[in-house]
């Protein structure tokens, strides 16, 4: 453990992240010195009363607003969500398709078994199967009543376990129709669920990046949160999500201003259980493999970080700050641009 002093933003540079500062200063070289060289052009059209042209029509085709893009997720979530109750209903009618069959199978293989036991009894023992024996004399007509008797049973025996294959055979088809339906909506699924990362991939780069209501966050920020909520549950018996509060801690600045998130996997201040490290390091794997479309900066858990901007050094260690919330073993910290 380091020794206790205050930490400042110059501790941990590796993923403090300041605002985007915006200028020429930012420009590649030859971009600034073309600046340079236009600025005397641009105060001599001032001075001689030209005005600068106006752009081309159609140079570039006009931004959708985030709160169109905002309402064509909602409502993509809305029809994903539709598909995904229709495949629960398809998967439930295969199922029932198909435990209705295994039942009739049961049925088959009990009634096979009893036609076994009287064609067995039709040629022994004079027709009659050892059970009837006490239906038996020496009087002949009984004994061809008793003949008679066990060929009728064999005989509805028979008519039984073809009624029976007929409705395993229904069943078979239902459950091939209900797999059919399954397999549609799932590319119906797919498709959507395509559509609905190019609208999310808008969102996360959309310039409009403002805190607000009614939680305090970006839309990047946002829309980060609900998509691992969809995919991981919210966890609120290990503590739910924090996202925005007044008070960053000693260096990661971004939950004030509404960029950050934490994924609890403990909320007691103690080490979590195996299964919920677990779900913390799924939840990692997503957001490093959905970093460039959500708009991901950094994230850190269990005193490592990975960042976007030096994605090529994977996962790096971080230094001791003394607890384990304040390590990041019982949350997964997210980071937003």
């Amino acid at each position: 453990m380091e020794p206790d002093r205050p930490f400042g933003p110059d501790d941990f540079p590796d993923f403090w992240a300041p605002d985007p500062r915006v200028g020429p200063a930012l420009l590649p070289a030859a971009a600034r010195r073309r600046l340079r060289l236009s600025l005397p052009a641009l105060a001599l059209a001032g001075t001689l009363g030209l005005a600068p042209m106006a752009p081309s029509a159609s140079a570039a085709p006009a931004e959708e607003s985030l709160s169109s893009l905002q309402e064509r997720a909602e409502a993509l979530g809305e029809e994903y969500g539709g598909h995904l109750i229709d495949m629960e209903g398809v998967i439930e009618e295969a199922e029932r398709a198909e435990k209705r069959a295994e039942g009739t199978k049961e049925e088959v293989g009990t009634a096979q078994a009893q036609v076994r036991q009287l064609a067995v009894a039709s040629y022994t023992q004079g027709g009659v199967d050892p059970a009837f024996s006490l239906f038996v004399d020496d009087d002949p007509q009984r004994v061809i009543d008793q003949a008679s008797l066990v060929g009728h049973l064999s005989s509805s025996q028979r008519d039984k376990i073809e009624r029976l294959e007929r409705a395993i055979d229904r069943d078979r088809k239902a459950k091939e129709n209900a797999e059919g339906k399954a397999a549609k909506v799932q590319e119906d699924l797919d498709e959507l669920e395509e559509r609905r990362e190019k609208v999310q991939e808008l969102i996360a780069k959309h310039p409009v990046q403002e805190m607000g209501p009614p939680d305090n966050l970006t839309p990047r920020t946002r829309q980060m949160k609900e998509v691992i909520i969809e995919k991981f549950g919210e966890g609120r018996a290990q503590g739910g999500v924090g996202c925005y509060r007044p008070d960053g801690g000693w260096v990661v600045g971004e939950h004030p201003k509404g960029r950050a998130c934490d994924f609890m996997v403990n909320n007691e201040g103690r080490m979590p259980t195996q299964e919920n490290i677990d779900r913390g390091y799924e939840i990692s794997k997503f957001a490093q493999d959905n970093a460039e479309r959500l708009g991901i900066m950094y994230i850190i858990y269990r005193q490592k970080i990975w960042d976007v901007r030096r994605a090529g050094e994977g996962w790096r260690d971080m230094a001791d700050r003394g607890s384990i919330t304040e390590n990041h073993f019982d949350h997964v910290h997210i980071s937003m641009f």
